[in-house]
């Protein structure tokens, strides 16, 4: 029998938490906080050898998983987080209290710096912890106010406390997220007719173009950074993207891009790091001594790694100039590229066409990662059942002649 049809027992991608006290997995589930269409799977009062029964959940799908997952333990305390990849276990880890916890539980003083209406710091607790869980205290760092294992209990249950990443978050979620912010939002953008495609940099004539500073309102904003930050968080957590310095966005529309993520990244992963961007013009007024080529770059120093954030792919050539400008930097470390949208195409212009793909060249020649949120494939499987005939056939003849990937 295969390891698929044994999914009871076993999963190919995903987490496990074991070890869960015997009766405690749906609160464990409930601080997960996993979205509606998770594959999860829960067992309550499994036989246990060191436990005598235990609960465990298995989620299905490859799955980023929370720097304040160690809030479990105020539940369950010494349960386990097992990362599966290809069947197997990557990463285990034992789920134990933590010395400090951050913005996460509010503090019961309500003359507590944290309570401020305005510009109020977020809390920050010691955890003192007892030798049973329920004599563990947590001390607040701004007042000194001790908050009791029952007031922690009942935050837990009520739902009155906050992880930073709002849960676990799966890389099908993300691609889902943004597919619909490019849909929805305006930002894949169509031709009039078939006779009046958009011209590309490159000369090439275009059935559509991808516009991400088409979305200017505050809901496709938030996504856009939810997304970028998220799917960068989850290349990280998987080694894909080593730890990083800046986010650089290439003008014009990788600027808003680069502080999005830049951002997102704070806001969600705690990741303190800064953005830069070049000019398309060289400054020649006002201070000189920085600034002039690459805004951000006086607060760079040499060794530091950057990853470049941009909109879309399609020839390589914009983001050959990138490499080349940030050579202006002196030492430093591109670690990768992380882009909206891969329009999968050939290198070159719209007559001289090369065998080899954009993102392959980058990777071969430029040694450069690209990683791709979305790629026009997958883009096009889902709205190609709205084109008329003469709109389907300008997009397949485009692909034909320029893509890396075939249209059906």
């Amino acid at each position: 029998m295969s390891n698929r049809q044994l999914l009871v027992s076993k999963i190919e991608n995903g987490i496990v938490i074991d070890h869960i006290p015997a009766g405690k997995a749906f609160q464990v589930l409930k601080l997960l906080k996993l979205p509606s269409d998770a594959k999860t799977l829960t067992a309550q009062n499994v036989d246990s050898g060191s436990m005598g029964a235990k609960d465990l959940i298995k989620i299905e799908g490859t799955y980023l998983t929370s720097s304040e997952i160690d809030i479990i333990a105020f539940v369950a305390p010494n349960s386990t987080l097992n990362i599966i990849q290809d069947w197997d276990v990557k990463e285990k880890r034992t789920i134990e209290l933590p010395e400090e916890i951050e913005a996460v539980f509010h503090c019961p003083n309500t003359l507590c710096p944290t309570n401020q209406k305005y510009s109020a710091p977020q809390t920050k607790f010691k955890v003192e912890r007892g030798e049973l869980i329920d004599e563990t205290k947590l001390h607040c760092t701004y007042c000194g106010s001790i908050t009791y294992y029952g007031t922690i209990l009942n935050s837990i249950q009520k739902e009155e406390f906050r992880i930073k990443r709002g849960g676990l978050v799966s890389k099908k979620k993300i691609e889902q997220v943004f597919l619909d912010v490019l849909l929805k939002g305006g930002a894949l953008r169509f031709p009039p007719n078939p006779d009046q495609p958009f011209i590309l940099k490159s000369g090439r004539p275009s059935p559509y173009f991808v516009n991400l500073g088409a979305l200017t309102d505050g809901e496709s904003l938030a996504k856009v950074k939810w997304a970028f930050a998220s799917y960068i968080a989850f290349l990280m957590e998987t080694g894909e993207i080593p730890e990083f310095d800046y986010v650089f966005g290439p003008s014009y529309k990788g600027i808003s891009l680069a502080a999005l993520t830049t951002e997102g990244l704070k806001e969600l992963y705690g990741m303190d790091i800064r953005y830069m961007y070049d000019r398309k013009e060289v400054k020649n007024y006002g201070d000189l001594s920085t600034d002039r080529v690459l805004v951000g770059a006086s607060y760079f120093k040499p060794g530091q790694r950057i990853l470049v954030v941009d909109d879309t792919i399609t020839t390589g050539i914009t983001k050959v100039e990138v490499i080349e400008k940030l050579k202006l930097l002196g030492d430093h470390e591109v670690v990768g590229l992380v882009i909206a949208v891969d329009r999968q195409e050939k290198l070159g212009d719209s007559e001289n066409i090369k065998d080899l793909g954009a993102v392959e060249y980058l990777e071969k020649e430029l040694n450069l990662n690209v990683h791709s949120i979305q790629h026009i494939k997958t883009i096009y499987g889902l709205i190609k059942d709205g084109l008329d005939d003469d709109m389907r056939k300008l997009w397949l003849d485009y692909y034909s002649k320029y893509g890396i990937a075939e249209l059906e």
